[in-house]
């Protein structure tokens, strides 16, 4: 099924599927798609695993394989297999984007190793897949456009090459929003949250949540910039992690606001998210924001070389006596997230943490977070022309690809318009940015301002929310709506039960739109009537990556939220 007589993988066609038969079992309940699920694993005759996939963790893996139960091609064929099962076939999640056609010999490599010389590193044989947004030469990086789908890049993005000097097994790419936006592309369609696949798994991330969520891998990385990486996280109930901007470099990553673009770990376990992240972060030379900030990190750390190991701070003591502020401007979206909230709320106050009840000032609640499309984000398009066209001068281009965004645009309104996925358009689609910011420029004066003077403004109303209220970090349910139903060019899917939340402003506004970014973790929270889940998001100050992990463990450990859809059972 995933290699050929020679046994010589080969890439996953997640876009050639029986459109009918998928039809048909999206309009099942949901019960309905995991009994179909779990009866076709038994008619093909699957055995009960010596080493179950479904909530593996990292340490899970790598004590299998000190024992010798597991090999790492075994582990990389049974995840192929769930692949296979659930995100073409079965729920047809959608997830992912391509296989890495690669991955069985990578595996069978890292065994090599393995009987060599032990552990390859911290992430040896963790299967973990890339946002398409992450450059890698041996598997195409679309960024979720059809324009670039027989394009390569030249240089693997550098966490690329950080992870795999770590031993990790890359499994492939996963799908994403239409150029970091929403949760369907020009490149392969809709991505489904694991939980109801009528329901978005969040975007843009969607594809990695969905996957991590859905077991088809252990980890993830995904990107972040308004909410790319903790919305998903929170809709498909996983753990997200948003880390102060620069402490990840950024070079090698297809851009969308360069300013606040970042990667961030996604997986099912805080620890695993914070493993992950010790293998991200570094300084790399081909991006001077993150030389600037690890030396900072290094004075605020006091290490010699800023490196900190983030598992240290996990503790289930971690809340003894932390004071946390509860920002009750992103409560009265729904009353079951509230409730949610209020219970780890509870949970907070019972492992030892003092609550404060916040409420954001007003020069920042008002013109930064309920109206932060209007002041921040519409002039942070203004760079983005600059920034892409930039960017595709580091790929290979196919025959034929336009090479500026101006290209892109008619490309957009001509060809991909009638092509098997039409384009997304208004609101924060791709073409509606491409359109907006060929009209202006980094040059523009509301965009200097915004940089010099605006975004160094919202850093300081933030960092004060900290010292007004005397709190070590911010706590707060991270949506206001469990995940909306599917709506694209395609499909609008019409559901009564879901409850739209109105009037209340986001809290992800507050992780990445400012001069520095503020470090921000999902944690689940539990799951709401409909069976959807939810996250509870804390936020501390910059460079306090450690604490922010040090609480979301704690809770997680006492609250043990984190459950595995039925839709996807072990094969």
């Amino acid at each position: 099924m995933f290699h050929d007589s020679n046994d010589r993988p080969v890439i996953v066609p997640t876009r050639s599927r029986a459109r009918a038969a998928v039809a048909c079992l999206r309009k099942a309940t949901p019960l309905l798609i995991g009994l179909l699920a779990t009866l076709q694993a038994a008619a093909q005759g699957a055995a009960t695993p010596r080493f179950p996939i479904a909530e593996t963790t990292i340490g899970d893996i790598h004590a299998a394989f000190e024992a010798g139960t597991l090999s790492c091609r075994e582990l990389a064929s049974r995840y192929l297999a769930r692949i296979d099962a659930y995100d073409v076939n079965g729920p047809a999640l959608n997830s992912i984007q391509t296989v890495n056609p690669r991955v069985l010999e990578d595996a069978a490599a890292l065994d090599a190793e393995h009987a060599r010389s032990g552990p390859t590193g911290p992430l040896h044989c963790i299967p973990i897949v890339l946002k398409d947004n992450i450059n890698t030469t041996e598997m195409p990086t679309t960024s979720g456009s059809a324009i670039l789908a027989s394009s390569a890049a030249r240089e693997d993005a550098t966490i690329v090459a950080r992870l795999e000097a770590a031993g990790a097994l890359i499994l492939g790419k996963a799908a994403m929003g239409e150029l970091a936006a929403g949760s369907y592309s020009t490149a392969g369609g809709q991505q489904r949250n694991p939980y109801n696949p009528d329901r978005d798994p969040g975007g843009s991330s969607s594809g990695s949540g969905a996957a991590v969520a859905a077991n088809l891998t252990a980890i993830a990385v995904g990107t972040d910039t308004y909410t790319s990486v903790r919305g998903p996280a929170a809709d498909t109930g996983i753990v997200g992690f948003r880390p102060t901007t620069g402490l990840v470099s950024r070079a090698g990553i297809g851009p969308r606001k360069t300013n606040i673009d970042t990667a961030g770990p996604m997986a099912r376990t805080v620890e695993d998210a914070a493993i992950l992240l010790n293998v991200l972060a570094g300084p790399d030379p081909a991006d001077p924001l993150s030389l600037e900030v690890h030396a900072r990190y290094a004075a605020q750390a006091k290490t010699a070389d800023g490196y900190v190991d983030f598992t240290q701070s996990l503790s289930t003591t971690a809340l003894d006596g932390a004071r946390l502020g509860v920002v009750r401007d992103f409560f009265g979206g729904d009353p079951e997230i509230d409730a949610l909230a209020e219970a780890a709320l509870a949970t907070l106050e019972a492992e030892g943490a003092e609550l404060v009840e916040v409420r954001l000032d007003p020069a920042l609640a008002g013109p930064y977070v309920r109206d932060w499309i209007g002041t921040l984000d519409n002039i942070l398009v203004y760079a983005f022309w600059q920034a892409w066209d930039a960017y595709l001068e580091t790929l290979a281009l196919a025959p034929g690809v336009p090479g500026t965004v101006a290209g892109w645009v008619e490309a957009y309104e001509t060809e991909l318009a009638a092509g098997r996925y039409p384009p997304a358009v208004g609101g924060f689609s791709a073409l509606s940015m491409m359109r907006a910011s060929l009209e202006r420029s980094a040059s523009d004066p509301a965009y200097v301002d915004l940089i010099e003077r605006v975004l160094p403004e919202v850093t300081r109303l933030k960092l004060a929310i900290f010292e007004t209220h005397g709190v070590d970090a911010l706590v707060f349910p991270y949506r206001s709506a469990f995940a909306p139903p599917i709506s694209n060019p395609l499909e609008t899917i019409e559901d009564s039960s879901f409850v739209a939340a109105s009037g209340v402003p986001s809290p992800a506004v507050l992780g990445g739109y400012s001069s520095v970014g503020f470090p921000m973790l999902v944690v689940p929270m539990g799951f709401g009537s409909q069976g959807l889940p939810t996250g509870i998001g804390f936020m501390g100050r910059p460079y306090e990556e450690g604490r922010v992990f040090g609480y979301g463990f704690d809770y997680e450990q006492a609250s043990g939220l984190r459950r595995a859809s039925p839709l996807v059972p072990e094969l």
